[in-house]
């Protein structure tokens, strides 16, 4: 449990909280690369409760501004989007992709006043299909990340997001806790397959009490769930690497298909659940992108307003006699299983009265990690785990596999040792 001081601490994000300047100091997906079109319309969207838009110019170049224009407050999302800039429909104000005002038709002409003027606008990455922004102080800017998925070409991922009914902790804790797959993904045949998946379906079914061993690194953590293998003196071994400010990999085999998953703070009570499934070594089918898809839960949400059409409003469109015949839950899709039970605890659950178990050691790492993070940073400038390892992130994926019972997860899978910080 968290105190309630505590759980305010790291579950704010506007800019002047703690964990607000914690994540400003990463790069964050803010789009997909295919929401832009050149001298297409402006998308509007809120990132760390700030209402921010999207345009792409003529030449492609993509820029992230403030919503709202900074003469008179419009939205830019009204904008028109003209060669080289959005131009302000109430009084013709144009600004390009750095915010500056590139022309100010209402002020005389030998004025050097939209000189002086600038839309707010933020650094902005295009890469592995997804539109950045770094939202934090320009001279402080820290490497662009490259995760693995990232350097994969297109015909070897797909990838979605949507908008999540939770506080970002919430939803991040849902992803670093394995342990309820066995529960919650569960069918009358066992927990749910990913398609192509080749290891540890019913090894995660048959032991449900793993035992977890964390190690610290210094982009976050990485932690085993250790379970009971396929013979006596074999163990079932699951790691999952959690990435700072908030991403991670759920683990699957080298040579399936993996999965990467980023929780970001839209406001307080909603977050972006972005979701990618790659394979590292063979471009995907169009049939296996299809049965991803629907197995992941891709057709559960309005692909442009990106708003999910499963909610408290319809009980997560959860089918009692469903339940009853195949499915735990009665919830159909992954990651609809997963909004629901985040949702369903409020938009900011109360931390003050849990009751954590053995296997809910991770997400007590986590908690602590930010909270000390965040502290350290705005009492003594120290960065938080990952800043400047963020160029190195394509040497971080999850794993599965089968190990000798007598052997160390950390010998059979070493660390990078540029990662290396000590065992928590």
């Amino acid at each position: 449990m968290l105190s309630h001081a505590d759980n305010e601490l790291i579950t704010h994000t506007s800019r002047g909280t703690l964990m607000g300047a914690l994540f400003r100091r990463y790069w964050l997906p803010a789009l997909i690369s295919d929401e832009l079109e050149a001298d297409g319309a402006p998308v509007r969207f809120r990132l760390l409760n700030e209402d921010l838009v999207a345009f792409r110019d003529t030449s492609g170049e993509v820029g992230i501004l403030s919503e709202y224009c900074p003469h008179r407050g419009v939205s830019l999302a009204l904008a028109r989007n003209e060669y080289d800039g959005l131009r302000c429909l109430y009084h013709g104000w144009k600004f390009d992709v750095s915010g500056r005002c590139v022309d100010m038709p209402t002020e005389p002409a030998e004025s050097g006043f939209r000189n002086k003027v600038r839309a707010g606008s933020y650094a902005v990455r295009e890469h592995g299909g997804a539109i950045w922004v770094y939202m934090g102080a320009p001279e402080s800017e820290p490497p662009f990340p490259v995760y693995l998925w990232t350097t994969m070409p297109e015909s070897n991922r797909i990838m979605a997001k949507w908008i999540q009914d939770a506080n970002w902790l919430q939803s991040l804790e849902g992803g670093i806790d394995t342990v309820h797959a066995s529960f919650l993904h569960n069918t009358a045949r066992g927990p749910m397959a990913a398609p192509g998946r080749r290891l540890g379906n019913n090894l995660m079914f048959n032991d449900t009490r793993p035992k977890l061993e964390i190690e610290e690194t210094t982009y976050g953590f990485r932690y085993a769930a250790i379970r009971r293998g396929p013979e006596e003196d074999k163990r079932y071994v699951r790691i999952t690497p959690h990435i700072m400010p908030a991403s991670s990999y759920p683990p699957f085999a080298r040579g399936e298909n993996r999965i990467w998953n980023m929780w970001v703070p839209r406001d307080d009570g909603t977050c972006w659940a972005w979701d990618v499934c790659f394979n590292q070594d063979t471009p995907m089918s169009d049939e296996l992108k299809e049965q991803l898809k629907e197995y992941r839960g891709y057709y559960s949400f309005d692909p442009k307003t990106f708003v999910k059409h499963a909610g408290p409003q319809n009980m997560w469109l959860q089918d009692r006699e469903l339940m009853k015949k195949e499915s735990w839950s009665g919830i159909r899709g992954l990651f609809v299983q997963d909004n629901a039970v985040q949702e369903s605890m409020g938009p900011i659950v109360d931390r003050t009265a849990e009751h954590l178990g053995t296997t809910d050691a991770a997400i007590i790492k986590a908690r602590k990690l930010y909270i000390k993070a965040a502290i350290a940073l705005a009492e003594e400038g120290v960065e938080p785990p990952g800043v400047w390892e963020q160029g190195d992130y394509e040497l971080i994926c999850s794993d599965a596999y089968v190990q000798p019972a007598d052997s160390s997860w950390k010998a059979e899978r070493p660390l990078e040792e540029r990662f290396a910080v000590g065992v928590a």
